[in-house]
């Protein structure tokens, strides 16, 4: 390796370092430490070792386990916001080019000098106004996605054979006996604008450490150009809502003469009263839980892992680290993972949670759960259990999920601690790193 592009490699190392700009996560700096240390000795790592020395993964769990492919995906995502921000003006980049995972510079090319015009430009609508109004159209889109899934679901139908045996199920029998209202809780996610120097919005971002407008003033103490973070008054919801609402209400309504109408909340707006005195079902992303979140671990051999596409299994230490969001163009499927949970609330009431790590796994899930034959996997062997934890691997193509199959069903081995205390750190307080609205 020629000395310049080492002394540039360590260089551009020390920038990102000292601008913390790979975040808190122990595993990604593992990482990036152990692409620069191959980087300096010219070669390229294979999956398998990056596996094995930095994850310590060996054997058939690394050959199965996609941690490689998620953390690399966001070591990515790292470089591209620092040179994006604090490093823009560094003349050579680091990059890990798609296909292979050598860590290498790259030299940013020079801006083409400006030309001048001879005839005045054509106007161009206003890049906040078209940024905005596509956004809209999305967020307008998954509204009518879920509202079309809301009314196939509403619908005051005769409840058919399969549906009363998907309600006897103990599941769903403290839900739709219980008096107490039902509230139906949907993980949304707060989204905030970047404008630029001339004020423009020029950007949609989703933090995960930034979930309402009062968090946007950490947001500005921890950036060094120009750009500021406004609020925009925007939420999103995961397109896997709506099929897991249209799959789940039927199953919940009082009884078959008169529809059980749930009230319907995003995580966000849940209040202490609802969590106190209704029955509560969760549907949505496990990185959506909202203050939902520490119930359902605290009681549970389950937790996230480095990101909330990873599920630990703390009984076993086995790590199920979903990948198919990866790669929109895959050549075969891959496993994404749903919890489907039952527990009790503060006063006796009723929680069920059925949570993925994205839409696949969420609408695989919730099918799964509202079928008499596919819930009797899971409630069948714990004999009755009013509190438990499933394990679901979903293989799905992208957002489609093709199957679901039980890997775990266990009792929860405590009840859920609902005092407030935090019980142990989670992907937002590990890494500050920021996600893309998805």
């Amino acid at each position: 390796m020629a000395e310049s592009e080492e002394t540039g490699l360590r260089e551009q190392a020390e920038l990102m370092r000292g601008e913390q700009a790979l975040g808190r996560s122990p595993a990604l700096v593992r990482l990036f430490d152990f692409l620069l240390d191959c980087a300096l000795e010219g070669r390229s790592p294979k999956e398998v070792e990056i596996a094995d020395r930095v994850f310590a993964r060996a054997g058939e769990a690394a050959e199965q386990d996609a941690s490689v492919r998620v953390y690399v995906h966001r070591l990515r995502r790292k470089l591209d916001d620092f040179y994006a921000g604090p490093g823009a003006a560094q003349p050579v980049r680091l990059v890990i080019p798609k296909g292979g995972y050598r860590l290498m510079l790259e030299r940013v090319a020079a801006e083409p000098a400006p030309v001048e015009a001879t005839a005045p430009p054509a106007p161009v609508p206003p890049r906040r106004h078209w940024r905005l109004l596509e956004f809209a159209g999305v967020l307008a889109l998954m509204a009518l996605a879920a509202l079309v899934g809301w009314g196939v679901a509403s619908r005051a139908d005769p409840v058919d054979a399969p549906l009363r045996e998907a309600r006897a199920n103990p599941l769903w029998v403290p839900a739709v006996s219980d008096s107490r209202r039902l509230v139906i809780v949907v993980g949304d996610y707060y989204i905030f604008g970047e404008t630029d120097a001339n004020g423009d919005v020029a950007r949609l971002i989703r933090e995960f450490d930034v979930n309402a407008a009062g968090d946007l003033d950490r947001v500005a103490a921890r950036r060094t150009d120009r750009a500021k973070a406004v609020d925009l008054g925007l939420d999103y919801l995961p397109l896997g809502v709506a099929s897991a609402l249209r799959v789940v209400v039927p199953v919940v309504r009082r009884n078959e003469h008169e529809l059980r109408k749930p009230l319907v909340v995003p995580a966000s707006q849940l209040t202490p009263d609802m969590v106190k005195n209704a029955d509560l079902i969760y549907l949505g992303y496990l990185s959506g839980l909202g203050s939902l979140r520490d119930p359902v671990f605290s009681a549970s051999r389950f937790t996230v892992g480095g990101t909330y596409d990873e599920i630990v299994d703390l009984k076993t230490g086995r790590r199920y680290m979903a990948g198919t969001h990866l790669d929109a163009d895959q050549r075969r499927p891959s496993e994404d993972y749903a919890l489907v949970s039952s527990f009790a609330g503060p006063t006796g009431n009723h929680v069920v949670v059925i949570a993925g790590t994205r839409d696949a796994a969420l609408m695989e899930a919730a099918e799964f759960a509202t079928h008499a034959d596919t819930l009797a996997r899971i409630t069948g062997p714990l004999h009755g259990a009013p509190a438990f934890d499933a394990l679901l691997a979903v293989e799905g193509l992208g957002n489609v999920g093709l199957r679901a199959r039980l890997l775990v069903a266990a009792p929860r081995p405590r009840e859920a601690d609902w005092s407030g205390r935090q019980t142990q750190p989670f992907p937002d307080e590990l890494d500050e790193g920021t996600a893309p609205a998805r």
